[in-house]
């Protein structure tokens, strides 16, 4: 396993130097300047990020990488490249070269970044908090991820109680969709239920939150995800019951909804064990909402 990590680390760096050299400079110029003095600093570092950087990459994983630079070449950059994936996080996102692998490329000015590492949302986490320095003269780089490495416990903290409100306004409105009869906004809110409850698994254990993708895998991995395990999988072999609502349209005899408030139940008592849960979060019986 070191051995794959460091071939991992090589290829990594002999990418991002190709991408440097040969695209962001070309495409951008080196520095604010746009000419790169013999041995001098292009103002330019770049990162390891995504799967590479977090540990679940698999034999047909791009490389990802994040590149800081100065604010003039960064918007010379963005005015010629097409953005790629959805927006959400700092910076902008686009995709590397075909030669590069196609991977993903995040690209923020210096200031952006130092802006996102000071006050950092779930989006800042999950692009940066894991990403590896490759190319960073000074460690100037390094210096501005620091702190998402050990994110505060009243970060936690605060992720939690918003997500923990986002899953109970969820589970309400999906108690109000089995009355209706309405199963694909039941399976619509069952996703977005499903994530609010898997970054709680994370935060629960004072993990960071990852990437969608590898959500799943990560939650599982913690103390409550296993815990939880046997109910949120019988939970998925019982959404086939989802043409038939789970046999019911009342949420209290509803197979799929019992399930949902076991595992919601669960999910509050480690919550309030681990000092997560404030009182105005207490569960109730969501069933009585009546707004979805």
């Amino acid at each position: 396993m070191a051995i794959a990590r460091a071939e991992l680390a090589r290829r990594a760096r002999e990418l991002a130097r190709r991408v440097q050299e040969e695209w962001l400079e070309r495409e951008a110029g080196s520095g604010a300047g746009g000419e790169r003095r013999p041995g001098g600093d292009s103002g330019w570092a770049l990162a390891l990020a995504g799967s590479g950087a977090t540990g679940f990459r698999d034999t047909v994983s791009r490389l990802d990488l994040v590149a800081a630079g100065p604010a003039e070449a960064v918007q010379r950059l963005r005015s010629r490249l097409a953005p790629h994936g959805e927006p959400g996080g700092p910076g902008s996102l686009h995709r590397l070269p075909a030669w590069a692998g196609g991977g993903h490329l995040a690209l923020l000015t210096w200031d952006e970044l130092a802006a996102a590492a000071r006050r950092p949302d779930e989006a800042t986490v999950i692009l940066l908090g894991a990403a590896e320095p490759l190319l960073d003269p000074g460690g100037r780089l390094a210096a501005r991820l620091a702190p998402l490495r050990q994110l505060p416990p009243d970060w936690y903290r605060q992720q939690a109680a918003r997500r923990y409100r986002a899953l109970r306004r969820r589970t309400a409105s999906m108690a109000w969709n089995l009355r209706r009869g309405q199963a694909f906004a039941f399976l619509a809110g069952f996703v977005q239920w499903l994530e609010h409850f898997l970054l709680l698994c994370r935060y629960a254990d004072g993990e960071p939150p990852v990437d969608r993708k590898w959500l799943l895998q990560a939650a599982m991995r913690t103390s409550l995800g296993r815990q939880c395990r046997a109910d949120l999988y019988a939970l998925f072999s019982g959404l086939g019951e989802i043409a038939t609502l789970g046999g019911s349209y009342d949420p209290k005899e509803n197979r799929l909804y019992g399930t949902i408030a076991r595992l919601h139940g669960q999910l509050a008592a480690a919550l309030r064990q681990r000092g997560l849960l404030d009182e105005r979060d207490e569960p109730r019986d969501d069933t009585r909402e009546e707004t979805p």
